[in-house]
């Protein structure tokens, strides 16, 4: 008998029988309710069965102007220029030889139809609890039905964990291309207490770290923590402020926005952990906890923070010391920034993204795709990461 499939473009329509199948914060419906409000076009499709769902779907098209991570078209035609001092000559003429029939043909190639979980470096393809694996092939003859039915050219399957041999091992059965495409940071939490965090890194980490620490409390700020409903217009400004610096297109009423939909969906258990000086909020960080893991996610610091080292202190060594006080599992950082955090302790879970492209552009894609996975390779192993 076919399995029936419910499709829907809102989360309102599905929530009941997705909420059964969500195992993860990032696959939560209040988690994709949130990201409703900005991440475009999207379909959520449950393979549905008695007494629970088998699998399910969430896709969204990617355009040129969405987030560069969650974008393969992006990355194969324009790589991330963090690769380019990992590149051989040959690989780097190889990229060369293949960018200009790329480039041309990029019009075809997006929008693509992306499966998966904003914000979250996962994909966005859920399998029930102990569902067969041929619940892999039907939910990937689904993302291919609704590319086909919408017209477009691309499909895609993001941040597959290499560990996940049986979902890699289906793509790359149907002529998916594979790429690593960033490395997702974890921080284990193996320890008692911030003291036993020290001294499990290898010198001189922990004298610097405590260096930091020292320089944030001479500098007379405090950490407090509070709740998600006490965000206000002062987070949102050191938000937008803070994306900014960095170079993204964000503006205080984006991060209003943001702020309302974080309000109107709690997921998880949300909590927020800010540094402040006298009665001047001068940096803040959400974070999550599902599962025993935390998510620092939505952050905020001040432009005049650096010397205080204020960022590290908010998400790294405050947010270290709540996950060891509440016997956390592990913190979950997320990529980039791998310096960072390789610094601080945590270890990298590499990410495969997949690409399924029209036949006569798939040999420029897949030579493309084994650069980037090399030159991605390497990038992720010369950091000294503790493990």
């Amino acid at each position: 008998m076919e399995t029936p499939i419910l499709r829907a473009q809102d989360m309102d329509v599905v929530a009941g029988r997705w909420s059964l199948l969500a195992e993860s914060l990032y696959s939560l419906p209040n988690w994709l309710r949130t990201a409703e409000s900005r991440e475009g076009d999207r379909h959520y499709s449950v393979l549905d069965g008695e007494p629970a769902p088998r699998g399910g779907l969430v896709v969204y098209h990617m355009t040129e102007k969405s987030w560069f991570y969650n974008n393969p078209v992006a990355q194969l035609v324009h790589p991330d220029p963090a690769l380019r001092p990992f590149l051989t000559p040959e690989e780097q003429r190889r990229l060369s030889d293949h960018a200009v029939r790329l480039e041309k043909a990029a019009a075809r190639l997006s929008p693509a139809l992306v499966s998966v979980l904003p914000s979250g470096y996962l994909p966005g393809l859920l399998r029930a609890p102990g569902a067969d694996d041929g619940v892999i092939g039907e939910l990937a003859d689904e993302l291919e039905h609704l590319c086909t039915g919408q017209g477009l050219e691309t499909a895609a399957v993001m941040h597959v964990p290499e560990r996940d041999t049986v979902l890699r091992g289906a793509l790359e059965g149907r002529g998916y291309v594979p790429y690593v495409s960033v490395g997702d940071c974890v921080l284990p939490v193996s320890w008692p207490d911030f003291d036993g965090y020290l001294d499990g890194l290898r010198s001189p980490r922990p004298t610097r770290i405590r260096r930091e620490i020292r320089g944030f409390e001479e500098s007379g700020a405090i950490l407090r923590e509070t709740t998600v409903d006490d965000l206000d217009d002062r987070h949102a400004h050191l938000h937008a402020e803070h994306l900014r610096r960095y170079g993204h297109d964000v503006h205080v009423k984006g991060s209003r926005a943001l702020i309302s939909a974080i309000q109107r969906n709690p997921t998880g258990r949300g909590r927020v952990l800010e540094a402040w000086r006298g009665d001047v909020l001068v940096g803040f960080v959400v974070c999550y906890e599902a599962n025993r893991e935390f998510h620092p996610k939505m952050i905020g610091v001040g432009p005049e923070e650096r010397k205080a080292f204020t960022y590290f202190n908010l998400c790294y060594y405050g947010l270290i010391r709540i996950a060891a006080r509440e016997n956390a599992h592990r913190v979950v950082y997320g990529p980039e920034s791998y310096e960072a955090k390789a610094f601080r302790g945590c270890a990298p879970e590499r990410r495969i993204s997949y690409l399924r492209v029209p036949e006569d552009l798939r040999d420029d894609v897949a030579a493309t795709a084994a650069v980037i996975d090399a030159a991605g390779r390497r990038r992720l192993d010369s950091f000294a990461w503790q493990t």
